[in-house]
């Protein structure tokens, strides 16, 4: 089997769950992030070993999963804000715990564990707000439209970069990254967002549109920001998640910066 039919059926599989699982039910759609969440930390844990850093790895997970929970039911109402308030002994807890540690570069290691916090769980928690943008009722609408964009970007830049790639972006960080992918895959996308805007009329067509520029623009970025994490780690891929598409930070790098954007918009504007 040729690596196109492997990344193509793969990649299927991949979308299928993603979409079912935030169509179906919210706590399917929770069970999911979180799964995506722990899997996500433990692959960019795993792979900053190589700049010689062993991370608080268990109390970074245990940290963005309880980040996920509970933005989970303070977005609805279930909790309060006070909730919030037990991050507190959680950080604590992991500078103190590195006075136990033998590893060397205990700052590091701190600042590593933090980091993976901030990069991956906060953007997956903040996607919370978006399926239950208005009130306590689930919503699925806005995320999967959402994804729908993000991946019509991935899909259109890579073959009109494929196609007629000359310029690069940016190739100091990523060599086969072009100019051309990059007004490819905005054009398509932004075509996309008004049939996007007929199959989710939970927003008018212009937040869609606008949307779908941030969501390139920052998308690509979120692409070059683990890139450069890679280049600097000198590694091909974060792990061996999907055939053909790496680990699973790498299928869901254009989402870290790009989801924590589109709530920012849509707060100001919308919500």
């Amino acid at each position: 089997m040729s690596n196109l039919v492997k990344r193509t059926l793969s990649g299927a599989v991949f979308v299928a769950v993603v979409i079912g699982s935030i169509w179906l039910h919210p706590y399917i759609y929770a069970v999911m992030m979180l799964a995506v969440i722990v899997w996500s930390m433990l692959e960019f844990y795993d792979i900053v070993i190589k700049d010689r850093v062993r991370t608080g790895k268990l109390t970074g997970v245990l940290i963005g999963v309880s980040l996920f929970t509970a933005s989970f039911f303070y977005v609805q109402d279930v909790v309060s804000g006070d909730v919030f308030l037990f991050f507190i002994p959680l950080l604590v807890f992991l500078f103190i715990s590195q006075l136990y540690s033998e590893n060397h570069y205990t700052f590091r290691a701190i600042a590593y564990t933090l980091t993976g916090v901030v990069y991956i769980a906060l953007p997956f928690s903040l996607c919370n707000g978006l399926v239950f943008p208005f009130n306590d009722q689930y919503t699925p609408d806005i995320l999967l439209g959402f994804f729908l964009l993000l991946w019509t970007n991935d899909t259109f830049a890579y073959l009109t970069g494929i196609a007629f790639g000359r310029h690069r972006l940016f190739e100091r960080i990523s060599p086969k990254k072009s100019w051309e992918g990059f007004w490819g895959g905005l054009i398509c996308t932004a075509a996309l967002s008004f049939v996007v805007a007929k199959l989710f009329p939970v927003l008018p067509y212009y937040h869609w549109l606008t949307m779908a520029v941030i969501i390139v623009v920052f998308g690509v970025y979120g692409d070059l920001i683990e890139s450069l994490l890679k280049r600097n780690l000198k590694i091909k891929d974060s792990g061996h998640f999907l055939p053909g598409h790496g680990g699973i930070l790498d299928r869901f790098d254009a989402v870290l910066p790009a989801a924590p954007m589109v709530y920012f918009y849509l707060k100001l504007s919308v919500f």
